[in-house]
C-alpha cells in the first residue's frame, strides 16, 4: 500500500528511560516471529514458509492447492455410506458426566447456571489474580506494570490497564488513531510494529459503509468487551503446559471477552520471541502480526482474515452466544501407545468412507474433526498462513483463544477443542482464500452446552525428503500421534464414539506422502477404535489407490502389524538418492502378484498423462458390486492435499 492511502496517525511519544523501563519489565526482546531456538515452525503443515525443503531429487516441492474441493454429492465415493457412520449427538451416551472442577479439569463458570438462552455465570463472582509461571498473566493484573513519562519527565510505573483503559475509552476509535492508541501502552514497539493490513481493509477491502459501521458500532462493543476482563474472567486461567494432562471449560463470552483484548493487543510478555522467556514455546495471541504486512500478496490475503475476525465480533456483540467451550491437552504416555509391529487387530475391524469431493468442515460434522496442526496451534493464523489450519482458526475463531494458553505440543500431546462455533462461510484456499458469507451454526449442544463440534489438533512431522517418511521411527512417530488424537481417554464404548473425519495429514509443505499417511490414520483408527471419514481434497488418484488398496488388504485378512511391516519393506526397496520406482500402494499390490513391471510403467504413463490406470483387478468395491476396482497408478512424489 502507497503511502498516501494510508492515514496520518500521531506518532507515539516516549522517552528512552520508559522505554528501558518498560523492556525490564516486559524482558520482551523482539517481535519477530521465531521462537524459542527459531527452529520451531510458524506454518500449518500445508504453508510453506518460503524455504527450500531439500534438493532431493525425490522431492518434488510443496504443492498447496489452489482452491476447495468440489462440495459434497459432486462424486461418488468409495466405502460404506456416509450417513452410516457415527455423529454426535446421536452416538452421545444417555448419561452424561456432570460438569465440575477437579484437579485436571478448570471451568471457569457456574455449572449450576447452565441454562438454553442463558449467559453462564462466571466463577468466582470476583475476580481472583496469580501473577505466576502456571498462570496466563492477565492485562487487568494489579502487577502488570507500565512505564509511563510525567509532565515534569520522570518516569513513574503505573497499573499498566489504568492505562489501557485510559487509552480505550478516551479515544473514538477511527482508522486514524487506531494505531496510535493501540502502541499508547504498546510504545516500545512503535518502531517495528505497522498496521497496514488494518489500513487495506478500511480503506480499499471494505466500503466506505461498512467501515463506518465498524468504527461506529462494532469496534465501541469490542472495547467495551475487553474492558469486563475482570468481571467476565474471574478466575485464573491455568497454561495447558507440556505432559501435563488438563482441560479448560469457558463460556463463549468469556472467549469473547479474551480475543477482544487479543485484539488490543493487551497481554503482557506476550511479544517475546527470545529462548530465556516465559511464552518462547508458546503461541502469539497478539494481533499485531495480523494488522501488518509486507507486499501485497500478503496484504489482501491478511485483509480477508481480518473480515472473517469483525464479522464475529459483529456476531457476539449484536447477540451474544450463550454455550460453552472446552479446551483439553491430552497426552498418552508411550508405555501406552501400541506395539505396531505387533498388533493383531483387523484392518477391517473398522467402517471407512472416502471421497474426492466435501471437506472435513462442511462434511464432517458431529465426528471428531481432525486439524492438520502445526505444534505451535493455530499455525500461521495471525500471520500470513492460510491452509487447513489457519481457516478453520478464521471461519471458528474461538479456536483462537486455545493459542492464550496451550504450550507447543510433544509428539505424544494433542489438543481436543469442543464446542466452537463456526461463523463464517469461505471460498477459495491460500493465496484465493476470501470471507464469503455468514454462516448460521445450527449444531445443537450438549449438557455441558457445548456444539457437538469436536476438532483434535494433531501435528504431522516436517520431512525434508520424500523418502525419509518411511523409516520404521518416523512411521511410528506419525502413528502415535494419531492414535494420540483419535483415542478416546473417557472409557466410551465404541457405539458411543464420533467417526474421525480426516484427510491428507501432513502432505503439502510438510511433504507427507498422501498414500502413506491415509495407511497411517487407518491403522490410528482401527486400534482406537473409531470408524473414518476420508477426504482427499479433489484428489481422485489417492481415493482410488488408498480404498482399492484397503480393501484388498482387507480382502487378504490382513492386521495393523501386517501393514506396519509392509511398509517397512518398501522402505527397504527405496534409495535416498534415486526417485522411488513405485509407491507403496503398487508395492503392496506388487507383493501380492497383482501387478507386474510391465502395468507399473504403464500406470506412470497413464499418470503423466492424467489418465486412469488401464489395467484392472478381480476385487469389486464395497457400494458398486460387480464393479472392477483399478490398482495403483504410480505417483513417486506425494500426491496434493490440504495439510495444515
Amino acid at each position: 500500500m502507497s503511502d498516501t492511502s494510508r492515514p496520518q496517525t500521531v506518532p507515539h511519544q516516549s522517552t528512552s528511560h520508559a522505554a528501558h523501563e518498560e523492556e525490564r519489565l516486559d524482558s520482551e526482546a523482539s517481535d519477530t516471529l521465531s521462537y524459542g531456538n527459531s527452529t520451531q515452525e510458524l506454518y500449518s503443515d500445508s504453508e510453506s514458509s518460503g524455504q527450500s525443503l531439500t534438493n532431493s531429487p525425490a522431492w518434488n516441492g510443496p504443492h498447496i492447492p489452489k482452491s476447495k474441493p468440489p462440495a459434497s454429492g459432486t462424486s461418488q465415493g468409495k466405502g460404506v455410506p456416509i450417513k452410516q457412520l457415527n455423529r454426535m449427538p446421536d452416538c452421545l451416551p444417555l448419561q452424561f458426566p456432570t460438569l465440575h472442577a477437579t484437579k485436571t479439569r478448570t471451568v471457569l463458570i457456574r455449572a449450576d447456571t447452565l441454562e438454553e438462552g442463558r449467559v453462564p455465570i462466571p466463577h468466582p463472582n470476583s475476580y481472583e489474580d496469580l501473577w505466576d509461571v502456571e498462570h496466563v498473566r492477565m492485562p487487568c493484573s494489579e502487577e502488570n506494570l507500565y512505564p509511563v513519562e510525567t509532565p515534569n519527565g520522570r518516569k513513574e510505573l503505573k497499573k499498566r490497564w489504568e492505562v489501557i483503559k485510559t487509552s480505550l475509552i478516551r479515544k473514538n476509535l477511527s482508522g486514524y488513531n487506531f494505531e496510535e492508541t493501540i502502541l499508547t501502552y504498546n510504545s516500545r514497539f512503535s518502531q517495528r510494529w505497522n498496521f497496514d493490513a488494518l489500513y487495506l481493509l478500511f480503506n480499499e477491502a471494505f466500503e466506505t459503509a461498512e467501515t463506518e459501521k465498524v468504527f461506529s458500532t462494532v469496534m465501541p462493543g469490542m472495547v467495551q468487551l475487553a474492558l469486563e476482563l475482570p468481571h467476565i474472567c474471574t478466575q485464573p486461567i491455568p497454561l495447558l503446559k507440556k505432559q501435563q494432562e488438563h482441560s479448560i471449560t469457558l463460556s463463549q463470552k468469556q472467549v469473547a471477552c479474551l480475543l477482544a483484548n487479543a485484539f488490543f493487543c493487551t497481554y503482557p510478555k506476550r511479544n517475546a520471541t527470545q529462548k530465556h522467556t516465559q511464552y518462547s514455546t508458546y503461541p502469539s495471541i497478539n494481533f499485531n502480526t495480523l494488522f501488518q504486512g509486507f507486499g501485497d500478496n500478503e496484504l489482501a490475503r491478511k485483509a480477508e482474515k481480518l473480515k472473517c475476525i469483525f464479522h464475529y465480533f459483529r456476531r457476539v456483540i449484536s447477540d451474544m452466544p450463550t454455550g460453552t467451550v472446552t479446551f483439553k491437552r491430552q497426552v498418552i504416555k508411550e508405555k501406552d501407545f501400541p506395539r505396531w509391529d505387533k498388533s493383531s487387530m483387523p484392518l477391517d475391524g473398522i467402517r471407512i468412507h472416502m471421497a474426492s469431493d466435501g471437506t472435513i468442515e462442511d462434511d464432517g460434522t458431529g465426528m471428531l474433526e481432525v486439524d492438520f496442526a502445526n505444534k505451535i496451534l493455530g499455525g500461521g493464523v495471525l500471520g500470513q498462513g492460510c491452509v487447513q489450519e489457519e481457516i478453520r482458526f478464521l471461519i471458528c475463531p474461538e479456536m483462537i483463544v486455545s493459542r492464550l494458553f496451550t504450550e507447543q505440543l510433544d509428539k505424544n500431546e494433542c489438543l481436543i477443542m469442543t464446542g466452537c462455533e463456526r461463523y463464517s462461510n469461505y471460498a477459495g484456499y491460500a493465496d484465493s482464500f476470501e470471507w464469503e458469507s455468514d454462516h448460521q451454526d445450527k449444531t445443537v449442544r450438549d449438557p455441558w452446552g457445548r456444539r457437538c463440534t469436536e476438532v483434535v489438533a494433531i501435528d504431522a512431522t516436517r520431512f525434508g525428503s520424500h523418502t525419509e517418511q518411511f523409516r520404521g521411527s518416523q512411521v511410528i512417530r506419525e502413528l502415535n500421534k494419531a492414535y494420540c488424537g483419535f483415542y478416546s481417554s473417557r472409557g466410551t464404548k465404541r457405539e458411543h464414539l464420533p467417526a474421525i473425519a480426516t484427510g491428507n495429514w501432513g502432505c503439502g509443505a510438510f511433504g507427507g506422502d498422501s498414500r502413506l499417511k491415509a495407511f497411517i490414520q487407518i491403522m490410528a483408527a482401527v486400534e482406537a477404535g473409531r470408524d473414518m471419514c476420508y477426504f482427499t481434497f479433489g484428489d481422485k488418484r489417492v481415493l482410488n489407490d488408498v480404498y482399492d488398496t484397503y480393501k484388498l488388504l482387507k480382502k487378504k485378512k490382513r492386521t495393523v502389524g501386517d501393514l506396519f511391516l509392509q511398509i517397512q519393506q518398501y522402505n527397504k526397496s527405496l534409495s535416498r538418492f534415486f526417485r522411488p520406482q513405485q509407491n507403496l500402494c503398487e508395492f503392496i499390490w506388487k507383493a501380492f502378484g497383482l501387478a507386474d513391471n510391465s502395468s507399473t510403467d504403464e500406470n506412470r504413463q497413464d499418470y503423466n498423462h492424467g489418465n486412469s490406470s488401464p489395467r484392472q483387478s478381480r476385487l469389486t468395491d464395497d457400494t458398486n458390486e460387480g464393479t472392477s476396482v483399478d490398482p495403483p497408478t504410480n505417483c513417486c512424489s506425494s500426491s496434493p492435499g490440504p495439510s495444515s
